[in-house]
């Protein structure tokens, strides 16, 4: 430890030391100080934005080789230098499984979605950081969340806009804040016979880690203070990882936003899906899994990509994270009982409407039982599970539930706190979109935002806020409010933005009685 801590200096050194020439790249952009970052993908030039001056941008930096030609549907290898990299513009999103469906995403919600385009040469990440005076006046090296998006892991990316952070951390000038990508649908989770790694998309999510860890110092970060968080898929990622590496998990603290263990049910071990999409592309018939995977190798990613958005046939094919017994388990309960599960704190919840953001969508909605139904079941209960699993491993849980409802972010009454609506409110992009904020729209993403940047700053202490809001607005009746861990039968879950209350602790009765098993 005490090594590492003399590493973290040298590079905040070297850090506050580096400048470049000032001269602008672009309208908008300029070079300055601590903007040539050296990392083991090689100097990376970062910008500054005039929209936020007080913070670096270092936008597409590969922490992996290009996943192409024989690197296809294999496990990620680390970057090798090979020259200077320009971050000055978002990555493409990895390959996408597309749909023609509408959804409150598509009818109303566009900030969510993906921009930029989509590529199998995908796997970078974008770093936020504050400008070099900040981290100058800190004690410390900054805090890291390490962002892992959602998309059902069948789509996503880090290029969705209501999920940019630049804004957050132009306030706070007191965290960093990396995105990463990570390969999706078939690319990402082959669970093709023959290979030896099934789930390559989230090995590539470990290798982001790794990267993170090894090279955050030289943005001014701290690599013992890394949080991994996610949403959705994300959160089930992130879910996933505290079983995957529960000796070296690397990362401090882990955040779960709507996302378990249990929102995983994909078991195709016979492989069938796989060869029945080799058949759709052409490589079909052949006489042995190593030639099928040859050829699919060789096939354009673009030409399976149409074949696997387009097939709506019988047998309905898919392809997310199978139980592979290395990153994905069968028994998430066993594994916890077993201690093997790694030991550090978690954030975990999920929202009050969830099921609003998995219907089809019509003007009225499917009615609030149909959407209480689809919430349980998603979402809310196997976050409910794994909750219980890590009470039954003794680990510290932080649950909560969002309820906020704003008409900037939910223009229609039954959209309410659907699956993905706290994003801009911890993001701080919840008035970039849809229209201005209410005050207290911005009170509550302001107690989010510290919660989990509080998180971040000490895992062991856990979540806690200095407030300013009258006794009503605060649980405790207090200027300080500490977060309590999570227990079965207490009343410690959080509830946010119900009924024009910031904060109030409550019973997970109205989320738990639903579920079958606890």
């Amino acid at each position: 430890m005490f090594a590492r801590s003399i590493r973290t200096a040298a590079a905040l050194i070297a850090l506050l030391g580096t400048r470049t020439s000032a001269s602008p790249i672009s309208p908008g952009l300029t070079l300055g100080e601590g903007l040539l970052v050296q990392t083991s993908s090689g100097p990376v030039q970062g910008f500054i934005n005039l929209t936020t001056p007080d913070v670096r941008q270092f936008l597409g930096v590969p922490f992996a080789e290009p996943p192409i030609g024989e690197l296809r549907f294999a496990k990620p290898v680390e970057k090798k230098p090979n020259g200077m990299v320009n971050a000055f513009a978002l990555p493409p999103s990895c390959i996408q499984q597309t749909s023609n469906s509408s959804s409150i995403y598509t009818a109303y919600e566009k900030g969510f979605l993906i921009s930029g385009g989509d590529s199998e040469d995908c796997l970078y990440l974008s770093i936020w950081a504050p400008k070099v005076e900040s981290i100058r006046s800190q004690e410390r090296p900054l805090p890291v969340l390490l962002y892992v998006p959602g998309g059902g892991f069948t789509s996503g990316g880090q290029a969705s806009m209501y999920k940019i952070p630049d804004h957050w951390i132009q306030r706070s000038q007191s965290h960093i804040v990396v995105i990463m990508n990570y390969r999706v649908n078939v690319f990402g989770f082959p669970n093709a016979e023959g290979l030896q790694d099934q789930n390559p998309g989230l090995l590539d999510q470990r290798t982001a880690v790794e990267w993170v860890h090894a090279n955050i110092a030289n943005f001014g970060g701290d690599p013992d203070r890394i949080t991994l968080w996610g949403q959705s898929a994300g959160g089930g990622s992130v879910s996933l990882y505290t079983y995957s590496y529960p000796d070296d998990p690397i990362v401090a603290a882990v955040a779960a936003d709507s996302g378990a263990p249990g929102i995983v049910s994909f078991q195709d071990y016979a492989h069938t899906n796989f060869t029945f999409l080799a058949g759709l592309v052409g490589c079909g018939g052949l006489n042995s899994s190593s030639a099928e995977l040859s050829c699919v190798r060789g096939v354009p990613a673009k030409t399976i990509q149409n074949a696997l958005s387009t097939y709506s046939g019988t047998p309905s094919i898919s392809f997310k994270p199978s139980v592979d017994n290395v990153t994905v388990f069968a028994n998430w309960t066993q594994r916890a009982l077993e201690g093997k599960v790694a030991k550090i704190p978690m954030i975990i919840g999920s929202n009050a409407n969830e099921g609003a953001g998995f219907v089809s969508f019509t003007p009225n909605g499917p009615g609030a039982a149909t959407l209480f139904k689809l919430t349980e079941s998603i979402i809310a209960c196997p976050v409910a599970h794994e909750v219980k699993n890590r009470n039954l491993a003794g680990l510290p849980t932080y649950r909560y539930q969002y309820a906020g409802n704003f008409t900037n972010i939910s223009p229609l009454p039954w959209f309410g706190a659907y699956h993905s609506s706290e994003l801009p409110i911890l993001f701080g992009t919840h008035n970039q979109y849809g229209g201005p904020s209410t005050q207290f729209e911005w009170e509550v993403s302001y107690a989010m935002e510290a919660l989990w940047l509080s998180f971040a700053e000490d895992p062991s202490r856990g979540p806690v806020r200095l407030t300013v809001e009258s006794a009503a607005l605060n649980p405790n009746n207090s200027s300080y409010f500490a977060w309590p861990e999570f227990q079965q039968g207490s009343s410690n879950l959080v509830v946010f933005a119900e009924n024009d209350v910031l904060m109030q602790l409550v019973t997970s009765d109205r989320i738990d009685d639903h579920c079958s098993g606890l």
